[in-house]
């Protein structure tokens, strides 16, 4: 171990100590928004730390919030224990669990138990942190995790890369274009949907995290946002009408409208450059079903769902075994957590899934933007994505749990110090 590598433990551990004394001290009531941006955007804080310190990073997301999680733990007040009684916490648990138990019926050197704490401590270690510190101080900041977003894009594009393994595709040095692409939509969905973040961080922000999303040229973390939006704007618009305060969304249809002359008028003027532009980038499939159907890389994917619907059909009760047909080779999965879960885990750990995701999708009936976000981070997994590197529909169907208060839940009127969205249904 070099002596700069210690010389900098020796600070961490200074500045942990002093952090420590600092809280007990003062008494700082922290913001669980803080934990969950540091998690979600993680991929940017490896990215620093690897410019410094050798070896895998990926334990700094239990070590670093664990501070402040331990201390309201063991705080007088025990709200922060709610988190034994939730029924939501208590599924997803025995998701996890049965996933580990099929490991005995699984093939010999399956990547199953990898990928499996891979989603542990992406999403339900830091899910299980926003939930303590929610429970105990009752801070939740979505203005903070927007400025969270809006610092991950401008670093991706400003320290991004092209490389060989991705061509034409920006990236942080050692992640994967998807991965960036998921995080900034995100960002522009949290902004689109929550008001009290004031206008211009809003709109600096949903202009960096577009540019970013679309520098990636990942095409279907963009396809779930556009779907997962559209389908609550519809239900948002749907609930004002029934509830006969459809004079109310004028103003919003006449911005909506302003807004879709605007932009006919600017791409008008430059149809030539976005011609160009789509015709050579990625994006092309998305206006030329022929090359959609030539497309290396949508064709490789349809092969490997045919071989995950083969294993579910093999094993259809209890699967294959968490990562039978997820060997360790690089992208050598289903691309949907879907089929992936059914061909590996069968109708057991599909059900067992499904009531988890769905406990959380009724307990955010009425907040329109953790619908969004559900909706959407699904979305990416059912298109892209696999049980263990998609891990944002998880981590905020666990914060789902902790913002929205328990008697919300049963039908009973919360207003929960101010968390429920401004475009509550």
């Amino acid at each position: 171990m070099s002596i700069h590598v210690i010389l900098l433990l020796l600070l961490m551990v200074s500045m942990g100590i002093f952090i420590i004394q600092y809280l007990l001290y003062k008494k700082v009531k922290i913001d669980a928004a803080y934990v969950v941006g540091f998690c979600l955007y993680f991929d940017m804080f490896g990215y620093f730390y690897k410019l410094a310190m050798p070896g895998n990073a990926l334990f700094l997301l239990i070590a670093v919030p664990l501070i402040p999680v331990v201390i309201a733990w063991f705080s007088k007040d025990r709200k922060a224990r709610e988190i034994l009684s939730d029924g939501g916490i208590w599924l997803w648990f025995i998701v996890l669990l049965y996933g580990i138990v099929s490991l005995a019926w699984t093939t010999y050197g399956s990547a199953g138990l990898s990928k499996e704490a891979i989603l542990i401590i992406h999403a339900i270690i830091p899910g299980i942190y926003a939930y303590i510190l929610y429970k105990k101080y009752g801070k939740f900041s979505w203005k903070t995790l927007a400025l969270f977003g809006l610092i991950f894009a401008l670093v991706h594009l400003l320290l991004g890369e092209y490389s060989p393994e991705y061509p034409g595709r920006l990236s942080l040095p050692g992640s994967n274009p998807i991965l960036n692409a998921r995080m900034s939509l995100i960002t522009i969905t949290v902004c689109l949907w929550r008001r009290e973040i004031p206008l211009y961080i809003r709109i600096i922000t949903i202009t960096a995290a577009t540019v970013s999303a679309l520098a990636t040229q990942s095409r279907g973390p963009i396809v779930a946002f556009v779907i997962a939006n559209l389908i609550v704007l519809v239900f948002f618009i749907y609930k004002r009408y029934k509830h006969g305060e459809f004079k109310h969304l004028s103003k919003y249809v006449v911005i909506s409208i302003f807004i879709l002359l605007a932009g006919v008028i600017t791409a008008s003027q430059y149809s030539r450059e976005i011609d160009q532009w789509v015709g050579g980038s990625r994006f092309g499939v998305f206006f030329d079903r022929a090359e959609l159907q030539g497309d290396n890389n949508f064709i490789g994917r349809l092969d490997l769902q045919r071989k995950a619907i083969d294993k579910w059909t093999d094993h259809p009760f209890f699967g294959g075994g968490l990562g039978s047909v997820t060997p360790p080779i690089a992208r050598d999965f289903p691309h949907n957590v879907v089929l992936e879960i059914a061909s590996e885990m069968g109708v057991v750990g599909l059900l067992l899934w499904s009531f988890a995701y769905l406990y959380s999708i009724w307990v955010s009936r009425r907040n329109g933007l953790l619908l969004a976000l559900l909706f959407q981070t699904l979305g990416t997994a059912l298109i892209s994505g696999d049980f263990g590197f998609n891990f944002e529909y998880v981590l905020i169907s666990i914060v789902a749990l902790a913002l929205i208060p328990n008697n919300k839940r049963v039908g009973e009127e919360s207003h929960a110090q101010g968390i429920i969205s401004n475009y509550k249904f």
